[in-house]
């Protein structure tokens, strides 16, 4: 596929997502004794993860003339967590629906919810006729988080969703044969681990997504408000993995992984993902061959709200159909 870099001038709408990123949280995994071989590493992901089990409609949350929003919960890892499920108001095709896991950004714990958080990307795709797949990561709204140690839950994410995408056969209205993803910022970097992980996604979206190297994607935004936790933080790490590990838990290490075909939407003006960090995947994938199209949008922000967010949906949709296994 031919890699284009495309600047959007269009006005369209503002929207405002709750995405921020406030200091990191617990962890749920303690260190090993051999660090080199930590279950949270993305080799070790791929050698084994932990499968979801005891996936259950739980009650609807929202009924509208194009869809029907119910919350859903299941296990992984003696954690029940919950996810939204929106199922289209339309005719199934005859092997269902086919899946989007919407990966969202990073949204303190406590303000997240299961329902109103990214509730426009998730109507827009459910409305457009792909059901829609949100975890609400553990810790998140009324999902369990489990014990806390050392802010590390965000590399724990990527399980969380790798679970959910186990349980799509048991939906009854789903196509598990044709299964997309999105992810935002925090959740780029969530979708970017699960594709280095599994091939089964057909495509995927990745909107401003964090993809600089562990620590950095990590202590990025916590030195923004604090220098000195962000040094402490430092220090955890270094005794919990080696830095000599550091590599076995970065993205682009394992980018040559990647068999999913990509688009990729940044605005220059990204006041919370650093703009580079993208320019520089771009580099990375362009080495390892990975398929993939770049929308560069001048002088927006984080969450393309200023002219460009229906716009960008719709590549998405387009992108998505494009790929959709007969």
């Amino acid at each position: 596929m031919k890699k284009i870099t495309v600047n959007i001038f269009i006005i369209t709408i503002c929207l405002f997502f709750l995405s921020c990123f406030p200091a990191a949280r617990a962890e749920t995994y303690s260190p090993k004794e051999d660090s080199s071989n930590h279950p949270l590493q993305i080799e070790s992901l791929r050698n084994s993860y932990p499968k979801g089990s005891h996936l259950t409609i739980k009650n609807t949350l929202q009924d509208t003339p194009t869809l029907t929003n119910k919350l859903i919960s299941y296990e992984v890892e003696g954690l029940v967590l919950n996810a939204l499920l929106s199922i289209p108001k339309q005719k199934k095709p005859s092997a269902g629906f086919p899946v989007i896991i919407l990966n969202h950004g990073h949204i303190q714990p406590q303000k997240y919810s299961t329902l109103n958080s990214y509730k426009y990307v998730a109507d827009y795709f459910a409305a457009d006729g792909f059901l829609v797949l949100k975890p609400d990561y553990r810790g998140h709204a009324q999902s369990e988080s489990g014990s806390e140690l050392h802010g590390l839950e965000r590399l724990a994410y990527p399980i969380d969703v790798l679970a959910l995408l186990s349980l799509v056969p048991e939906i009854a209205e789903a196509d598990p044969d044709n299964i997309f993803m999105y992810g935002h910022s925090m959740g780029g970097q969530i979708t970017l681990t699960v594709l280095e992980v599994t091939d089964q996604i057909k495509a995927a979206s990745l909107w401003a997504p964090v993809s600089e190297q562990f620590p950095e994607s990590s202590l990025y935004f916590i030195r923004r408000r604090d220098s000195k936790l962000a040094e402490e933080r430092l220090k955890v790490y270094k005794k919990i993995f080696g830095q000599e590990n550091f590599v076995a838990f970065s993205l682009s290490a394992y980018t040559h992984l990647i068999q999913t075909p990509l688009i990729i939407h940044h605005g220059t003006k990204d006041e919370s993902v650093p703009y580079s960090w993208t320019v520089n995947l771009l580099k990375i994938l362009d080495k390892n061959n990975v398929d993939y199209i770049f929308h560069s949008y001048e002088n927006e922000n984080h969450n393309l709200s200023k002219y460009s967010f229906y716009n960008a949906l719709k590549r998405d949709v387009a992108f998505f159909r494009e790929h959709i296994a007969p």
